[in-house]
């Protein structure tokens, strides 16, 4: 399963409440639209199974696991919250599924977990983390400045694993790890909780222009979004959606090149992934230069994740509209050649990339494929 990092200022207090209690919730320090917008786009992706740790002061603490109360594993905090706006606490009070005072209106979203097995009190050093199994990290090498991150399937194994490792003292025992009160989720349990489940539709209410979006991190929560529910009927289902992923060499993390939005669909009945896919996002016009860039990350994506066999990738644009000759352009580079196996080799060619036009209907946005033919 993916995993979620969660930075907690502080000593290790904050972190005992929040295992004890088996709640988190991320706190915005001010309304700006796109880290609003990208931790929204963050919470959307949840799911129950995915494994829940902590960082604080260098240090990673865990393990929990994602449950769901009700039906879902994360909400709102309370009805609205999505909506890029300030509210007064007096006015959502009666609403909150949890209070914690006039601080509440800067708890949007709260995910609920348990531990799997324990969280140990214990942390490990972020270092001895990365040299454990060190090709496997790529998230977590690029945590910096952010709330939170996702972790994919192989980093969380091998984060888990290196947690379990070094705790099977306190797992024979189950002695310094911090217990579940199930107090919490039985009261977020006792709301009408479909009045509180994350959609992007309060967010869109207030960040559209004609039928465009005003900030690609808004299209980018949409997107991912509809991902996760099979709301994109031209990419079909997919087990695995993240956003803002990696996708350069270690480099500082202000230059590294990140996809907008990245999946995964596994083998049925597995988890072994057997298609990728990369989604670029323009909310205005895509041109020439946007489909190099895709083109870019496929790249990535065939060397890091699929060992050189494109066709475990597809990759996608997502725009409001495309520059008039871009057709054309699209044509001349958008094919991949390549080879497979040795006794005998096949030779194979790659053009898995289209290109849908969006539009906003009722908060909603709507997709078009527009890709075009090959002859």
């Amino acid at each position: 399963m993916a995993g979620y990092v969660f930075a907690i200022g502080g000593d290790t207090e904050i972190i005992k409440i929040c295992a004890e209690r088996g709640v988190y919730a991320t706190r915005l320090n001010n309304l700006a639209s796109r880290p609003f917008e990208a931790t929204l786009a963050d919470y959307v992706s949840m799911k129950p199974g995915d494994n829940v740790y902590f960082f604080s002061e260098r240090k990673i603490y865990g393990i929990g696991e994602l449950v769901a109360v009700g039906p879902d594993c994360k909400y709102s905090n309370f009805p609205g919250s999505s909506t890029c706006a300030a509210v007064d606490y007096a006015d959502v009070r009666d609403d909150l599924l949890v209070d914690s005072g006039e601080e509440s209106i800067w708890y949007r979203w709260l995910c609920t977990f348990k531990a799997s097995p324990y969280f140990f009190e214990e942390g490990i050093d972020t270092d001895e983390v990365l040299v454990y199994k060190p090709n496997t990290f790529k998230m977590l090498r690029a945590f910096w400045n952010v709330s939170f991150i996702k972790l994919g399937d192989e980093e969380n194994e091998s984060l888990k694993e290196i947690l379990l490792l070094r705790h099977q003292q306190e797992m024979r025992t189950g002695q310094h790890v911090w217990e579940r009160n199930d107090e919490m989720h039985d009261l977020i349990g006792a709301h009408e909780l479909d009045r509180y489940l994350i959609k992007p539709e309060s967010l869109l209410r207030n960040c559209v222009r004609a039928d465009r979006v005003k900030h690609e991190m808004a299209l980018e929560v949409s997107v991912v979004y509809d991902l996760c529910n099979e709301g994109i009927p031209n990419l079909g289902r997919w087990d695995y959606v993240s956003h803002q992923v990696v996708a350069s060499p270690f480099k500082p993390i202000n230059y590294m090149d990140k996809i907008d939005v990245f999946a995964a669909r596994y083998l049925e009945g597995t988890r072994i992934p057997c298609q990728y896919l990369t989604i670029e996002l323009k909310k205005d016009k895509a041109e020439k230069s946007t489909i190099d860039q895709v083109l870019k990350y496929v790249d990535w994506v065939c060397a890091e994740y699929a060992y050189g066999d494109y066709e475990m990738i597809e990759a996608c644009i997502i725009a409001a509209d495309y520059e008039d000759d871009l057709n054309e352009y699209y044509r001349e580079v958008v094919r991949r050649y390549y080879t497979l196996g040795s006794h005998p080799v096949r030779n194979k060619q790659w053009n898995r990339l289209k290109l849908l036009r969006y539009i906003c209907v009722n908060n909603r946005i709507v997709y078009e494929d527009v890709t075009p033919q090959i002859q």
